[in-house]
This record gives C-alpha cells, sequence and structure tokens, in this order.
C-alpha cells in the first residue's frame, strides 16, 4: 500500500508536469513510526513530533526542505489508498506538499487495532 500511495503521488505529479519523486526506503521508516504512533493511540492524528522526524531525517538526508501530510481512514484495503489520495488532493495544503518543489518521498502505513488505516508521507527537497 505504500508503495501504491507513492506510485499514485507520482503519476499526478507527471500528469502535471512534475517530476516523479524518487522513493527512499529510509525516509518511509521515519514516516511509519509516525504512522505507528498514531495507529497506537500514542500520538493524535495529526503533526505532532514533526520537527523530531525532520532531525531524524537530516542524520542521513541533507535537505533543504521537508513536509508531511498525514490521513486516515477505515475503509477496506482496496478503497482505502484511492480515499486518502483523494482526500488529499482535495485539500490544497496537501495537494500544495504533493506539488511542491521535492525530489525525495517515503510513506509509512499502519493499521490500528480497530481497522484504521494511519497514513504518513514525508516530502524532501534534498540540497544539491
Amino acid at each position: 500500500m505504500e508503495a501504491e500511495v507513492a506510485r499514485r503521488v507520482n503519476e499526478y505529479r507527471v500528469g502535471h508536469r512534475l517530476r516523479a519523486l524518487r522513493y527512499d526506503t529510509s525516509l518511509a521508516a521515519v514516516a511509519r513510526e509516525h504512522s505507528e504512533a498514531m495507529a497506537r493511540g500514542r500520538t493524535p492524528l495529526g503533526h505532532d513530533g514533526f520537527t523530531k522526524r525532520a532531525k531524524a531525517v537530516e542524520a542521513f538526508m541533507d535537505f533543504k526542505e521537508i513536509a508531511e501530510n498525514v490521513a486516515m481512514n477505515n475503509y477496506a484495503r482496496p478503497r482505502t489508498v484511492p480515499v486518502a489520495m483523494s482526500g488529499w488532493l482535495r485539500s490544497p495544503h496537501h495537494r500544495e506538499n504533493i506539488e511542491g518543489s521535492f525530489d525525495v518521498t517515503g510513506v509509512g502505513i499502519a493499521r490500528s487495532r480497530d481497522g484504521t488505516f494511519y497514513y504518513t508521507q514525508l516530502f524532501v527537497a534534498r540540497r544539491r
């Protein structure tokens, strides 16, 4: 499902004449940790701890900008990714991140005990 989010974001970007984002598994691990914390109820849905995640990324990737999208839904597995994506694309701020001047992404998804999916997607613009 994480790869499907990245694929759909890249399809959207390319369809809007933006370059595709490179997928980074270390970045995805940072995103997944946040999704797992939300799914376990250790942190509320949202961006709490974003500065900590940015510092974690900074440890392995030199960047000039970082952004994040989060989402949650309890749709069945075949529908959860399309629903999350459509929600992000309908939201001006989330869409701005998807369309931003980034070159790397990572996606983390976790599922809570009640079946709710929690999404975190990180976007990074590396220093050249």
